[in-house]
């Protein structure tokens, strides 16, 4: 442990509970008895009550660490939650350790400037009681505004996501803090996305006295986070929806049949001769090859559809608002007579059919993995027939249950 570090704990309230003798005497403390805060301890020089702040995010279960300026010099702060043996957060422990020069005891602002901006956060604190507004050099920089012009945090919202803040906004405890993801919009129509969180202080009376907020950056961590789920959910070779995006998508039109009284198809095709496209030109043509027949499917259906590739030569297309089963036969009979055709994949041209098998939802079951596999089954007997063909599965038409014996009148 560092010789110079200070320590403390606090209650669930913020309230100190144990804190050393160094720290007391920096905080012009003494040994006064009694409710001593957060913000008695470190209220010197630090911009917007940043310290209590970072204790509300520890509260919350996170580990926070920064660096900020009081009682003289700049010290890097740790915070980690205390848990109570039930597993809840208790309070906060903190450590402050000196890491400024020892002729100022100070960061510059200039160099305070740059640590917001290249972690791309961004402070602003609004003083009830005058209804003024100051904001960081950090969030001036982010939204690419003047720090001496009158601030809004709201006129940035992404119009898009106005309702989901205001849902946010709406809820009862968001008077005094809340966190929230979502889109601003700034400068020349850029876009980022951020991570809003809000505090309110109050003072001695229970009076909200101020209201502390910040934004961070987190574009580049959302976009990799889509990015992972795009991965997990799509084919690799040709971005169509994979089996588990598949599944997720026909479970959703099998409840949309039954909320409009709709019907849905269920469209397994294989191709016919894709294997002898690999074995003649080689494992690359027949990956240009999906990859143009996928283009080709998007094409063919309406972006409403859900179009994926399960593996090897197989897709499935669910073709949804339909109302006849002869519909779903007749889109898959489109289907076949588009794909019968030649692909030009330079320096060769290649001619394949398909085998398409069609169950109807709800006409066949209601359960994905047992739509998809009855079609399959109905795709794999066109196979053996010599392909090139359509077979919809066989199900008995739904049947209008009996009238009760209420509704029989006698003669």
């Amino acid at each position: 442990m560092h010789d110079q570090a200070l320590i403390w704990n606090t209650d669930a309230n913020l309230e100190v509970t144990t804190y050393t003798a160094r720290l007391r005497e920096l905080a012009g403390i003494g040994d006064v008895c009694g409710r001593i805060t957060v913000g008695d301890l470190w209220r010197e020089d630090l911009p917007y009550s940043v310290p209590v702040l970072a204790h509300r995010w520890a509260l919350d279960g996170e580990c926070v660490s920064f660096e900020a300026p009081a009682h003289g010099t700049t010290y890097r702060f740790n915070l980690q939650p205390l848990y109570s043996p039930d597993g809840k957060v208790a309070g906060v422990s903190g450590c402050a350790v000196p890491v400024a020069e020892p002729q100022t005891g100070h960061l510059s602002p200039e160099v305070y400037r740059e640590a917001e901006r290249h972690a791309g956060v961004g402070i602003w604190h609004q003083d009830l009681r005058t209804g003024r507004t100051a904001i960081s050099s950090g969030l001036a920089a982010m939204l690419e505004i003047d720090p001496a012009a009158p601030f809004d945090v709201r006129a940035f919202d992404h119009p898009e996501d106005r309702g989901d803040i205001a849902r946010v906004l709406a809820d009862p405890e968001a008077s005094e803090r809340y966190a929230c993801d979502h889109r601003v919009c700034f400068g020349q129509s850029r876009v980022r996305t951020v991570r809003e969180r809000l505090h309110t202080i109050f003072d001695p009376r229970g009076m909200a006295i101020a209201r502390v907020g910040s934004l961070v950056d987190v574009s580049d961590f959302k976009e990799r986070i889509d990015d992972l789920t795009d991965l997990a959910l799509s084919d690799p070779l040709t971005r169509l929806a994979n089996r588990a995006l598949l599944l997720e998508r026909l479970a959703a039109a099998v409840a949309r049949t039954a909320r409009y009284g709709t019907l849905s198809a269920v469209l397994f095709i294989d191709l016919d001769g894709f294997k002898n496209v690999n074995d003649t030109f080689g494992h690359e043509t027949g990956d240009r090859l999906l990859k143009e027949l996928s283009n080709h499917l998007q094409s063919h259906f309406r972006p409403t559809d859900t179009i994926a590739r399960l593996g090897g030569d197989e897709f499935v297309v669910v073709v949804e608002d339909l109302y006849s089963e002869e519909a779903a036969v007749s889109a898959a009979q489109k289907l076949l007579n588009s794909l019968t055709r030649t692909f030009a994949l330079a320096p060769h041209s290649v001619t394949i059919g398909a085998s398409i098998g069609v169950a109807v939802v709800p006409r066949c079951s209601t359960v994905p993995e047992e739509l998809l596999s009855m079609a399959d089954r109905e795709m794999y007997a066109v196979k053996r027939s010599g392909g090139g063909g359509v077979k919809l599965v066989a199900c008995a038409p739904i049947r209008e249950p009996p009238p009760s014996s209420n509704s029989l009148q006698t003669a």
